[in-house]
């Protein structure tokens, strides 16, 4: 009668498994359809990061910030300081490393980037202007050391 046991036991533990195992996979889905070239970066994102950054990387009531914003664009957020944030980590997000390879990082960034465009946010060219027009004028008028 024992083996029957351990087969009930190991049944059993079958038929719970996979609902364990699914219910653990089950993070953040996508809402949004991205074209192919950008799907594998979307399920690497949903599947590393939408945990705290959200769905579609748009945060809404996350504990970490939306990466859909103006902030995150490259001239204020680098694809290289994304790798490193991914990788190392800060002082609120810990390091991806172990979860994620190099392939997969550059995924997810060209994932962010499409949607960062396709949400209409896009660097303004007027404000580097601005910026590079403001450098120019203050160098005109800081007086020249000796």
């Amino acid at each position: 009668m024992k083996p029957i046991r351990h087969l009930r036991f190991f049944a059993r533990g079958a038929a719970v498994f996979p609902v364990l195992f699914g219910l653990a996979a089950c993070g953040p889905q996508p809402t949004l359809q991205v074209p192919a070239e950008y799907q594998l970066g979307q399920k690497h994102f949903h599947r590393i990061c939408a945990n705290c950054h959200g769905p579609d990387a748009m945060g809404k009531t996350t504990k970490a910030p939306r990466l859909i914003d103006a902030e995150y664009l490259p001239g204020n957020f680098p694809d290289e300081e994304i790798r490193q944030t991914v990788i190392e980590g800060t002082g609120k997000m810990p390091s991806q490393r172990a979860k994620v390879t190099d392939g997969e990082i550059a995924e997810i960034i060209k994932y962010l980037r499409y949607s960062q465009k396709s949400a209409g946010i896009v660097e303004d060219p007027d404000e580097e202007e601005d910026e590079e027009d403001f450098a120019a004028v203050e160098d005109a008028v800081s007086p020249e050391s000796p």
